[in-house]
């Protein structure tokens, strides 16, 4: 009895179903054996490598091989011809065969080897020529692209109109000329000037290695129009300190320092990383950034959250030698070296250490850095209103300067710059000799009037300025800020005569400049247009105004309520640098000192030479 069979390759995931349909189909009528190929092998149709098995099915019907070849087909299995064994002596025949499928399965493998050295060799002959052909295809991409802004002109010839820097109008001339003279066509194009009346001219500002990065940083908010004044220059002074001032540390600004000077030393200007690249062009600015930290870490005395005590300190405690050194019992009050107010009494520069190790500590930073961020926000913002002005008068836009500068400005100086002024007051008058002032010594006040322990402060001052304390106790300027709004005329805790009264008229002012902005230029606008336009034009420019109305009563809100919110804004320079500084003390407290007193010696000298800086003794305040 001679039996056929079907020889094949078949994904193993497939065995199952596979073997199952075989039966079913042939009703018994087959056998079915498999054996699993050793490694994967790379898939004709998918390229992928996938774990095979090799299966062979014998049958002894012409109609079950039909069912098995279609279920082959269905399965994707790869069915390969095998001789029919069971004839005498075939045997040798079948290892013939083995041999010479053995030597082209070889042979095979040799060619895969021999082209793929042939890729590779190719491959490595192409690339050094890619960067050129790079550069050529997108040249060509560029010119086709520029040509195809042009337009049909008479005589077969193209024309299109654009915009050039001056400054660059002679290079690109000897450019068309130096091309005509490569390519032997003279008068082949021309460029020049179009006649007046122009279009509004596109902003362009020439940049360098410096400026490009505050420039992208500007352009994200907003193009300037043609000739206003680039505020990248501004921008590339005053960004860098405010970092500083919300990142005011010695030691982290060093770092950041550090890496901006690394960043020069390496060349990542040409990389593929988009991110490296963005990095790489702020070089300027992180170096800038990390420059700015450590001068107004400097200022406020700070270096990884430790005072340096780099001079001596105008405070004393008993119990304290040389200023600085020793301990003293928590609740001693500190006294002052020399007379308030003399140059004695003054810190050569910065913070006094003293203040960092006091119990007031927080007290006295929160105040210092909330007031610096209200000033220099307040500067930064009227410096952008004159920016404002000057570009008016620039353009002679005389009802911009008139109408909208000057109330702004107006607004501004009222409400922010005399908040500022309040605050250098503050910080300028001795409010030692305005307390004694207000004191009641022996029966007698300061200015020698009768008085009694139990007297009012208003009735003890000798300045009389009105209010619950008559000039003699420091105000809550927070609390003062908030009654110019809210209590008109009202100041509890002036500090000079006719407080209230100034500050009503101060304000009365503000909200006068308010309409002045919502309606000056509108109705300026009206008028010139009725006065230049007859009636049939009327409708046209009435229609214009009301959008020009529309635009300025959005402008208006904008500029009140930004003043306000952009105020509120800076304050976030003073509690950024608040969390900074006492994260950083969390972090030396609970892992700096932790790491000292686990008595392991690296973590021992890790942590003094990072660490180790002259200390102020502590719980102390002055």
């Amino acid at each position: 009895m001679k039996f056929s069979s079907v020889v094949g390759v078949l994904n193993m995931d497939e065995k199952m179903r596979f073997e199952r349909m075989l039966f079913r189909s042939t009703r018994g009528n087959c056998l079915a054996r498999f054996a699993d190929v050793s490694r994967p092998i790379t898939d004709a149709i998918s390229g992928k490598a996938e774990n095979k098995i090799v299966f062979i099915v014998f049958f002894k019907s012409e109609v079950i091989a039909t069912i098995v070849n279609k279920i082959c087909a269905a399965f994707g299995a790869r069915q390969y011809p095998v001789p029919d064994h069971t004839a005498p002596g075939d045997t040798g025949r079948l290892d013939l065969i083995v041999h010479e499928l053995s030597s082209e399965l070889a042979d095979a493998r040799e060619v895969l080897l021999k082209n793929r050295e042939l890729r590779l060799a190719l491959c490595s002959r192409l690339m050094q020529h890619h960067a050129g052909w790079q550069m050529t295809i997108e040249r060509e991409k560029a010119v086709y692209h520029a040509l195809n802004l042009f337009r049909a002109d008479v005589s077969g010839m193209l024309r299109a109109e654009g915009w050039i820097v001056a400054s660059s109008e002679a290079e690109a001339r000897t450019l068309i000329a130096r091309s005509h003279a490569a390519m032997d066509l003279a008068g082949a194009s021309m460029l020049a000037t179009v006649p007046l009346p122009w279009p509004s001219p596109p902003t362009f500002y020439d940049t360098n290695d410096f400026t490009r990065a505050f420039q992208e940083f500007v352009d994200t908010y907003g193009v300037p129009r043609y000739k206003e004044i680039n505020p990248a220059p501004f921008t590339a002074v005053t960004f860098p300190f405010l970092f500083g001032m919300m990142y005011g540390d010695i030691g982290h600004g060093t770092c950041i320092l550090l890496f901006g000077l690394y960043l020069f030393l390496s060349d990542s200007v040409n990389s593929k990383d988009e991110m490296t690249r963005g990095i790489y062009t702020a070089r300027y600015m992180l170096t800038m950034m990390g420059a700015s930290a450590i001068y107004v870490g400097a200022v406020y005395n700070d270096c990884f959250s430790l005072a340096l005590a780099l001079f001596d300190s105008t405070y004393r405690w008993q119990g304290a030698q040389d200023g600085l050194s020793g301990r003293v019992a928590s609740g001693v009050s500190a006294n002052m070296t020399a007379s308030y107010g003399t140059a004695s009494n003054v810190y050569p520069f910065g913070v006094d250490p003293a203040w960092h190790v006091s119990e007031n500590e927080l007290l006295f930073f929160n105040s210092m850095k909330m007031k610096t961020a209200v000033i220099f926000g307040v500067v930064q913002m009227t410096l952008g209103i004159l920016l404002k002005g000057i570009n008016a008068l620039y353009f002679g836009e005389y009802a911009v300067f008139f109408l909208e500068f000057l109330p702004m400005l107006v607004f501004d100086c009222c409400l922010f710059v005399y908040m500022v002024i309040l605050i250098f007051a503050k910080w300028a008058i001795d409010w030692n000799q305005r307390q004694l002032m207000g004191t009641c010594t022996h029966n007698m006040t300061y200015d020698g009037r009768p008085c009694t322990s139990t007297a009012l402060l208003k009735d003890k001052c000798a300045l009389k300025y009105g209010g619950d304390s008559g000039g003699c106790a420091p105000p809550n300027l927070i609390n003062q800020l908030i009654n110019i709004a809210l209590n008109p005329g009202a100041v509890d805790e002036p500090m000079y005569p006719g407080q209230g009264s100034t500050q009503s008229v101060l304000l009365a002012i503000a909200f006068l400049c308010v309409p002045t902005l919502l309606f000056g230029k509108p109705m300026y606008s009206y008028f010139e247009k009725h006065n230049a336009h007859d009636g049939a034009a009327g409708n046209s420019g009435e229609h214009s105004v009301s959008e020009e109305f529309i635009h300025q009563c959005i402008e208006t809100i904008e500029f009140v309520l930004g003043m306000v919110s952009n105020t509120a804004s800076y304050l976030r320079l003073w509690a950024l640098s608040l969390a900074h500084s006492e994260l950083a003390q969390v972090f030396w407290k609970k892992i700096i000192l932790a790491a000292v007193g686990a008595n392991n010696g690296i973590f021992v000298f890790a942590s003094y030479s990072i660490f180790a800086v002259p200390r102020a003794p502590e719980s102390c305040a002055p």
